[in-house]
């Protein structure tokens, strides 16, 4: 692999930070699009990773409520889970969730 110059290294930082693409720059340097995402990802290196998808359902606290009927005995599984978790959020949850919740948490199948 060649080495790239250091004036190239410093024109592929400054359009990263001006916001093109790494096609752009590739287009733009006539370095290949692996050494500018190399690149890229040394300057981006100590970002944190974004959590990416969609947001959960249930929010942690709403997991802990759910677990907590479950082990005190109030609630005898995840249809029952749904239905008392509906009860306090604005948005339904199919008991699926409620299950996947469960499963998350190890619970046996008996309580599914």
């Amino acid at each position: 692999m060649k080495p790239t110059s250091s004036t190239q290294h410093s024109s592929v930082i400054s359009l990263l930070q001006e916001g093109y693409s790494v096609r752009q720059i590739q287009s733009k340097t006539g370095l290949g699009k692996s050494i500018v995402g190399r690149i890229k990802k040394e300057v981006d290196g100590d970002k944190e990773n974004m959590k990416e998808g969609r947001p959960a359902k249930l929010s942690p606290q709403d997991k802990r409520g759910i677990i907590h009927q479950i082990t005190t005995g109030r609630l005898d599984n995840a249809v029952q889970g749904a239905q008392y978790i509906n009860n306090i959020i604005s948005h339904p949850v199919h008991p699926q969730t409620v299950q996947n919740v469960l499963k998350e948490h190890s619970f046996s199948q008996r309580l599914i």
